[in-house]
This record gives structure tokens, C-alpha cells and sequence, in this order.
């Protein structure tokens, strides 16, 4: 089962790793900064679609949220 907490948890690390604030990020991978904190929160949900654009702008490959 695919637990959002923990793919917003990921989303939160690749975002510092990057040195990115939430509004960088946001617009970096095309969202509004309120939309990166609740994913990051595990409060709002992602579309495979939605993965798939996010994993494509960060050059990492989806299973990186699956395992």
C-alpha cells in the first residue's frame, strides 16, 4: 500500500538535498508552495500522473517512492 506520509517524507529530502525552499520547489516541479507542504505533509494526494511528471523534472525513477 502506498503511504503518502512517507512519499512526502522523500518529496521533504530530495527538496533540501536540493537546497530548494518549498516555493522553489513548487515552481520548479509546476505546483504552488501551499500544494509541495501539504504533499510533504501527507495531507494531499498525488496522481500516478503526478508522480510520474515530479520523478521526470527531479531525474529520478518512480520506484524510488516504492521501496
Amino acid at each position: 500500500m502506498f503511504d503518502m506520509k512517507e512519499f512526502g517524507r522523500l518529496l521533504q529530502k530530495i527538496r533540501k538535498k536540493r537546497k530548494m525552499s518549498q516555493i522553489e520547489f513548487a515552481q520548479f516541479l509546476g505546483y504552488t508552495a501551499s500544494y509541495i507542504s501539504r504533499v510533504e505533509r501527507g495531507k494531499a494526494n498525488l496522481s500516478m500522473q503526478a508522480i510520474e511528471k515530479v520523478t521526470k523534472k527531479l531525474n529520478i525513477k518512480v520506484r524510488f517512492f516504492f521501496e
